[in-house]
């Protein structure tokens, strides 16, 4: 399921690092909602693997250094959830937010309306692909993290671990990313600001192929690592 949230900015500034904002802000939903579905996805000594992504969009945003301009003051947070039960819970635990305000640094955005999205049926196993948030890929060595974009020879290998690890989740079997391939069509490096660190992702269209039922997953619950935390949202073209 898609879901479309509806967001009226208090002023025209947003943090560069809206991504942080928009994960308290779930995490503020489902705990006042659903303090178990909370604690299924939001633990402190674990990283929980999730079945959903977002992706942000801005109408004629200018960025700076520290904040993204929004002058009309309205911003619209795309998610896309793998599972009913978890949509339905989402879907809720959001339309309890509505007319709320909540606080960002220096700003507030209050929920105005949801939407449900048309998704598109996967009928093939080859797709156009454009990323709505950039995909990260990311290696872990040594207690160190490694990103890569769609220009490094890592690339692939590297996606096709993240993805395995994105099915401990799910009954799929990990031999069925074996066949999963993507390529650059009309692509971008992009540095992404995330927490303390400057990361490299990668932007733009791709053409990916693969198992039907694993492109229809990453489709669902978005691509590479990350990606419940705003990266790895694609629409198909």
């Amino acid at each position: 399921m898609r879901l479309k949230l509806y967001l009226d900015l208090e002023n025209e500034n947003l943090p560069i690092q809206y991504r942080k904002n928009v994960i308290s802000f779930i995490k503020l939903a489902l705990s006042e909602y659903d303090e178990e579905y909370y604690k299924k996805f939001y633990n402190q000594k674990d990283n929980i693997i999730k079945p959903y992504t977002f992706a942000m969009f801005f109408r004629n945003p200018e960025f700076k250094n520290d904040e993204i301009v929004v002058r009309n003051k309205r911003v619209e947070l795309n998610l896309s959830v793998a599972d009913y039960e978890t949509s339905i819970i989402l879907y809720n635990a959001f339309n309890h937010q509505k007319n709320k305000k909540f606080s960002l640094n220096k700003n507030s955005w209050i929920l105005r309306n949801i939407s449900m999205i048309f998704e598109k049926e996967i009928k093939k196993e080859e797709l156009v692909i454009k990323f709505m948030s950039t995909l990260v890929v990311r290696k872990r060595e040594n207690n160190k993290d490694y990103y890569y974009s769609y220009e490094n020879k890592e690339f692939l290998d590297t996606l096709k671990m993240n993805i395995k690890e994105q099915l401990k989740i799910t009954d799929f079997p990990e031999k069925i990313v074996d066949n999963f391939n993507i390529e650059a069509v009309s692509a971008k490096k992009v540095i992404v600001k995330f927490y303390e660190k400057s990361i490299e992702t990668s932007g733009g269209i791709f053409k990916i192929s693969g198992d039907i039922n694993l492109l229809k997953y990453l489709y669902e619950a978005g691509m590479g690592s990350k990606h419940s935390c705003g990266f790895g949202m694609f629409q198909i073209l």
